[in-house]
């Protein structure tokens, strides 16, 4: 069966701008003939990266705590899907603590995609997307840290992050569903993230 692309929910709190954000990246996609899976990051919980670097000699850059919870698996979903979807709130400036926490997890990675990993050296470059929100209406760097810690962190699964959709002013829960112009610009990115995979077969 063919891997279906991933989109994460990154908010820390359900039925808000990120997640229907997601819903609608997701209708974009069904509108253009294709399906997803959705993943609620936002309301998992993972151990820390503790900077012990034992991934970088472990079998397969293994992290020392790939068995205690679900971080591992949401990676080989990242290494398996044609792309991924990330929707997300801006924290002072920055992404939200679980999404920060799995992208420091990432170490092995990392380590495995500078080192001699099967996995990694047979990865095929991959597009990425993000929608970005942000309650303040101004900051002309608002997204910028948040944008170069997905670049980065996807990088190593030879993932490219494609130019974010960003939105300024977005603070209450409902603001995006609220406004039914920018609702239809998540849709076309979704409906065009699908077609392009089609096109590239």
């Amino acid at each position: 069966m063919k891997q279906l692309p991933v989109i994460f929910k990154c908010s820390h709190h359900r039925n808000g701008n990120s997640d229907h954000a997601a819903a609608l990246f997701l209708q974009g996609i069904r509108a253009a003939g294709g399906a997803a899976e959705i993943i609620n990051l936002g309301d998992m919980d993972f151990e820390h990266c503790i900077g012990c670097l034992k991934c970088r000699t472990a079998a397969d850059n293994r992290c020392i705590f790939a068995e205690k919870d679900g971080a591992q698996e949401l990676y080989d979903k990242i290494i398996s899907a044609p792309f991924t979807f990330f929707a997300s709130p801006i924290y002072f400036y920055h992404l939200p603590s679980r999404l920060k926490t799995f992208i420091d997890r990432g170490q092995w990675a990392f380590e495995a995609a500078t080192g001699n990993s099967a996995v990694m050296d047979g990865l095929c470059a991959r597009p990425a997307y993000a929608c970005l929100f942000a309650g303040r209406p101004k900051g002309e760097k608002l997204f910028e840290g948040a944008e170069l810690s997905l670049k980065f962190f996807l990088r190593f699964f030879k993932a490219e992050l494609k130019p974010s959709m960003v939105f300024r002013g977005i603070d209450e829960p409902q603001d995006l569903k609220n406004d039914q112009k920018k609702c239809a610009q998540v849709i076309e990115y979704g409906l065009n993230a699908w077609q392009k995979l089609e096109d590239n077969g």
